[in-house]
């Protein structure tokens, strides 16, 4: 899981090439990632740009009516910060409910998305993921996000893994970026496995050809 190499690209990365306004635009990039969950019952006050303010905290939601953890959520949302995602229908006759989605890899993340808000998102839900649109149990997703700290609207991407099991379920944000002029940014691209394939193929090869040349040589 930690040995995957990423491409990260984005669009003010290059507008040099184009032009000047944006050629002071960075990616800033976050590894320490953390989980809450079934082994992690501690609240983690998320600061994405590590000013000193989290811009949101991931909360285990323990139920007293039988003394466990069974969830885990997203709230208090600051900074203007809001999620990928779309507002959908729990139950006949309930208010529609955000719930952020999974973008994939090699997605622009912009002002044109739908960016949801408020002060509750569900994650996982006793044992099993909840509300999250298209996350499978155990496999990275990339969730786009936009915040205002400072006078400007950035953008960045995040990428978590939802695990089922247990009483609440595992949430780990593995790590983040955010593109620090309000430019786009692009959700990471992995090293395509055809070239670790092709490099193994090609090792094979000329392992082959040196065992052919041996024998020629013996005879």
């Amino acid at each position: 899981m930690k040995n995957k190499t990423y491409k990260l690209t984005t669009v003010a990365s290059l507008a040099a090439l184009a032009g000047a306004s944006q050629a002071n635009a960075v990616i800033i990039s976050n590894t320490n990632g953390f989980t809450v969950g079934n082994n992690n019952t501690n609240t983690v006050d998320w600061d994405i740009d590590g000013a000193g303010g989290p811009e949101l905290s991931v909360i285990p939601y323990y139920d007293t009516s039988d003394s466990s953890y069974n969830a885990v959520d997203l709230v208090g949302f600051n900074n203007a910060f809001g999620i990928v995602g779309a507002l959908v229908s729990t139950s006949t006759g309930e208010p529609l409910t955000p719930a952020m989605s999974n973008l994939g890899y090699s997605a622009q993340v912009t002002s044109g998305l739908a960016f949801q808000t408020g002060n509750f998102f569900s994650l996982v839900d006793d044992g099993a993921i909840g509300l999250p649109i298209g996350f499978t149990a155990g496999e990275s997703g990339f969730i786009g996000f936009t915040f205002n700290p400072s006078g400007t609207v950035l953008y960045g991407w995040a990428e978590v893994i939802l695990t089922e099991g247990g009483t609440a379920g595992n949430v780990e944000v593995v790590q983040w970026a955010y593109e620090d002029s309000g430019a786009s940014i692009t959700t990471p691209v992995p090293e395509p496995a055809s070239t670790a394939l092709g490099l193994g193929a090609l090792a094979l090869g000329a392992a082959g050809l040196r065992r052919t040349r041996a024998r020629k040589v013996a005879a």
